[in-house]
């Protein structure tokens, strides 16, 4: 697989790259990918990656770029654990060392709970920095301001293991062209690093991302995710599918707790496509739940249109307790958020 790379934007990047691999920022971003060379070099081996515990799976969740954004570290690895640590194990080495194809490694180890395309790409990049490149949409977006067809790389965030095999095809070939204009690129670590560098230093802002490029294939499970690191990074307690009332289970839950007020509850419904009436009930008989003070549907446009169409008819009482989060405006909000991040990050208030 293979995509022509515009060569005279390289060519003009070349040099503030080079001067940006010098200033603070970037010598930070490089000691950053040479400590987890380290971390994975020690604890993931053939041999230590048998020993890992606990401690080393809540260092894991600290150094991945992929939580990152998280603030509740200790939430993600509660919820890895529920998979059970010997299944853990098992998955880590089979995506490491096992001899199956990678996308049959790359899909046993999504099995694990919160492991998604971006961390587990990430851990194989840092295992074999000349094989396995990093996906995110960093690396995406990077990849599509250098010049490769968007139409060669998946629209989805959570890719299967069969896509992260095309995508490695990919990256390969834009690495060997990139080499050419910028020959000290030498592995796919190094090339993340440019990418990265595009998208956030040299690329516009998100703002506004194409509409059907972000709904197309929108994922149900990835969606839930984004949800619970948006509220996670607010400040809210989070949690996944928590069940309200008797036959009703609600995909995530936003917590607080207010002086005077107690405890206020925020629900969420993500809803792909099929019927409605399944789901407007479940959000009716979360309502017994006192402390909920507003269920949200999450969708796309067209969705939540229909959404307010049927949900017209019924009590304003419940009418005006239902919110709609489109799925666009979910990605802008984590964008914003992740900027915010990476601007508190950098002035030391925040690791």
């Amino acid at each position: 697989m293979k995509s022509e790379l515009d060569e005279n934007f390289l060519i003009e990047i070349k040099p503030k790259f080079y001067e940006f691999l010098t200033n603070e920022t970037g010598l930070k971003w490089i000691k950053e990918r040479e400590d987890k060379d380290v971390f994975f070099k020690k604890y993931f081996n053939e041999e230590s990656i048998e020993k890992i515990d606990e401690g080393i799976l809540r260092e894991l969740f600290h150094i991945l770029w992929a939580f990152i954004f998280w603030s509740n570290k200790d939430y993600l690895l509660d919820q890895m654990l529920v998979s059970g640590l010997s299944e853990i194990i098992t998955a880590f080495k089979d995506l490491l060392y096992g001899s199956e194809t990678l996308a049959k490694r790359f899909d046993k180890m999504r099995d694990i709970k919160v492991m998604g395309a971006a961390s587990i790409s990430e851990i194989l990049c840092h295992h074999d920095h000349n094989k396995y490149p990093i996906w995110n949409r960093r690396a995406k977006d990077g990849l599509i301001k250098l010049g490769v067809d968007p139409n060669l790389i998946p629209k989805s965030s959570q890719i299967r293991g069969n896509q992260y095999e095309n995508y490695c095809s990919l990256v390969r070939s834009v690495h060997k062209q990139v080499q050419i204009i910028i020959p000290d690129i030498q592995d796919l670590l190094q090339l993340d690093l440019l990418l990265y560098y595009v998208s956030t230093v040299v690329g516009e802002p998100f703002i506004e991302k194409v509409r059907e490029e972000v709904e197309i294939e929108f994922d149900h499970d990835s969606t839930v995710q984004d949800i619970l690191q948006l509220g996670d990074g607010l400040g809210f307690d989070v949690q996944k599918e928590v069940t309200l009332a008797k036959g009703c289970r609600i995909d995530a839950i936003w917590r607080t707790r207010i002086a005077n007020l107690g405890t206020i509850k925020y629900a969420f419904e993500v809803h792909k496509k099929g019927s409605k009436d399944s789901a407007i009930l479940n959000l009716l008989k979360s309502r017994t739940d006192s402390s909920i003070q507003k269920v949200i549907i999450v969708s796309t446009e067209e969705e939540l249109n229909a959404f307010k169409n049927e949900i017209s008819d019924l009590s304003e009482e419940f009418r005006k307790s239902v919110g709609y989060f489109d799925i666009v405006d979910l990605q802008k909000a984590l964008e914003y958020q992740e900027n915010i991040k990476n601007i508190l990050i950098n002035i030391g208030l925040q690791q």
